[in-house]
């Protein structure tokens, strides 16, 4: 959903960048120049519609930490959206996240660098780490099906916290706007194919099975792309779409497109760590879930998620939009 890359804005200065950090990770440091060093900076080799490096800071101790900063994006995500910003993404490190009883990656907050000035957020860099889907055999992904449902059982219990309140919430709107969405691009860049007509119509159907599920804390975009793995470990990280909806979310994307004997036994897993039996309601729920995914993942006409109007991004919305008969058909809508 975020393959576009736009033109980076001039990186801050190593001082300008200096300045920012130390009192936000390192306030006990000495004056800038004589206590926290720079000792490098990378590009983040993910980096996609947000521009994000790694830098290898040093304090007074002498013992060097990394850490990704992450800078805002030029443009807000359009209507109807998942990811909310890094001003957002901050907010559920801190009132979420640093409450999680279980794995997460540290966030120190927000800076602001160069001129003019722009957001960025900082957190932990986790290295040497894998994506789940690179990890040993399955285990990576069996590891996050489990971490999902124990995040999913506490999710349960702080959703009602007047400290979440501020959390998105899914509704039926926000479902049935993403298959207006994909009719949408369909029409811009060529004409909407009946089986994709016949498939929004289902959905519009299907995603009342979402709307009337039970509800929890999710992560939004939990996609392999954001679920990391470190020796048995998982970290998810880009918080940026949280949300109070159903967990199917969350477990469907993060086992799109996974054969079906792993989905059984990550769902089986899911279940297990989550602590509740399997309700008769889930399959349906599942299946509106994953049909969600896979509309979620057009490129957009033009925007930070994609541009299904250039060359690039035709050959996307070509390969998103095969993606997505695919799954209907699987599903047995088309």
């Amino acid at each position: 959903m975020d393959g576009r890359r736009h033109a980076a804005a001039p990186a801050p200065s190593d001082l300008e960048l200096l300045v920012a950090l130390q009192p936000l990770v390192f306030p006990e440091a000495l004056p800038t120049g004589h206590g926290l060093e720079i000792v490098s900076r990378r590009r983040n080799e993910y980096t996609s519609s947000s521009q994000s490096e790694i830098v290898t800071v040093r304090p007074p101790s002498g013992t060097c930490r990394e850490l990704l900063v992450k800078y805002a994006r030029e443009m807000p995500d359009p209507e109807p959206r998942c990811r909310q910003g890094i001003e957002y993404c901050d907010r559920v490190y801190r009132q979420l996240v640093a409450r999680l009883p279980i794995s997460h990656i540290t966030a120190w907050g927000m800076i602001l660098v160069g001129d003019p000035p722009v957001a960025g957020l900082v957190i932990d860099h986790l290295s040497p780490c894998l994506r789940v889907s690179e990890a040993p055999e399955e285990s990576g992904i069996i590891a996050a099906a489990e971490w999902c449902g124990l995040f999913h059982r506490f999710g349960e219990t702080v959703r009602q916290d007047e400290s979440l309140q501020f959390l998105v919430r899914y509704d039926r709107a926000h479902y049935r706007a993403w298959a207006t969405r994909a009719m949408a691009i369909a029409t811009a860049t060529g004409g909407t194919p009946d089986w994709l007509t016949r498939l929004c119509i289902a959905f519009e159907k299907r995603c009342e099975f979402l709307a009337d599920s039970p509800v929890t804390t999710i992560h939004g975009e939990f996609g392999p792309q954001n679920v990391l793995w470190q020796e048995g470990v998982i970290y998810p990280i880009d918080w940026e779409s949280a949300a109070i909806g159903p967990g199917e979310i969350d477990l469907a994307a993060l086992l799109f497109n996974w054969p079906n004997n792993i989905v059984d036994r990550c769902i089986a897993t899911y279940w297990q760590a989550r602590g509740e039996a399997r309700p008769d309601s889930f399959a349906a729920a599942w299946d509106a879930a994953t049909l969600f995914t896979a509309l979620r993942w057009l490129p957009d006409f033009d925007g930070p998620r994609g541009n299904a109007a250039g060359n690039a991004g035709g050959e996307s919305l070509r390969h998103s939009l095969a993606m997505l008969e695919r799954t209907g058909q699987s599903l047995g809508i088309i």
